[in-house]
């Protein structure tokens, strides 16, 4: 646990998320050179986390898509 309120920001650029349930640890890295190893997540908390960012993306997807549609409409209102 952070003692200290703190920020730490890293660029890794694509990288890639494994998660190791056993150790209850998330590793953030790029090529295993650079990587970010988290501590004391759970794998509930994972799950939370994943089915949140899975609702959120198919929000976003169905609002691209009616969006999409909208603007073939208009397109074909105006012909």
């Amino acid at each position: 646990m952070l003692t200290f309120e703190t920020t730490h920001e890293y660029y890794l650029g694509d990288a890639d998320l494994h998660y190791c349930a056993e150790h209850d640890a998330l590793l953030i890295t790029k090529d295993y050179t650079d990587r970010v190893l988290i501590n004391g997540v759970n794998k509930s908390t994972m799950l939370k986390f994943a089915a949140e960012f899975y609702k959120e993306s198919l929000k976003n997807e169905i609002n691209e898509s009616d969006s999409q549609e909208q603007q073939a409409d208009a397109v074909k209102s105006e012909v």
